[in-house]
C-alpha cells in the first residue's frame, strides 16, 4: 500500500503530539498563483471602497500555535487569504491565493478543510453574481 510511510522509518522530529506523521512542505514546491477574479459590486454614489474580511478559518497545522487563514474581498474583486505563519522566532504574513490552501488540503488529505475554504469563498461570491 502506498501513502504515509511507517512510524519506524520516520525521525522523532516529524512526528506530532499524536504520533502521527507530519509532512514539511516545501516553500520552492508552492507555485504561486494569481488571485481570482470576482465579479466587482457596483459601489453606491460617494462610498469609499474598501477590503472586506469575508471569515476565517483555523489552518490544520500541528505546533503549539494555531494559525488561521482569514479570507478578504478586495475592491477590485479578488480574493486573498492572509496567513500569518511562524517562522524561527515571529509570526510572518503571506498573501494566498485559494489555490494554494486547495493545494494544502489536497497534499495533507484534510477534505473538511478544503469544504471550509470553499465556503468561505461561495459566501464571498454569493453576492457578486448577477
Amino acid at each position: 500500500m502506498g501513502g504515509l510511510p511507517s512510524h519506524e522509518s520516520v525521525p522523532p522530529g516529524t512526528r506530532g503530539r499524536g504520533g502521527g506523521v507530519l509532512e514539511t512542505l516545501d516553500a520552492e514546491r508552492i507555485v504561486l498563483t494569481p488571485p481570482e477574479p470576482v465579479p466587482s459590486l457596483p459601489l453606491p454614489e460617494g462610498a469609499a471602497p474598501h477590503v472586506r474580511k469575508v471569515g476565517e478559518l483555523r489552518l490544520p497545522i500541528a505546533g503549539p500555535y494555531h494559525p488561521r487563514a482569514r479570507l478578504y474581498r478586495y475592491p477590485d474583486g479578488r480574493l486573498l487569504w492572509l496567513v500569518r505563519l511562524w517562522e524561527c522566532d515571529r509570526a510572518v504574513p503571506h498573501l494566498v491565493s485559494t489555490a494554494v490552501l486547495h493545494e494544502f488540503a489536497r497534499v495533507n488529505g484534510l477534505a473538511s478543510f478544503r469544504a471550509e475554504v470553499d465556503a468561505l469563498v461561495e459566501r464571498a461570491t454569493a453576492g457578486a453574481r448577477p
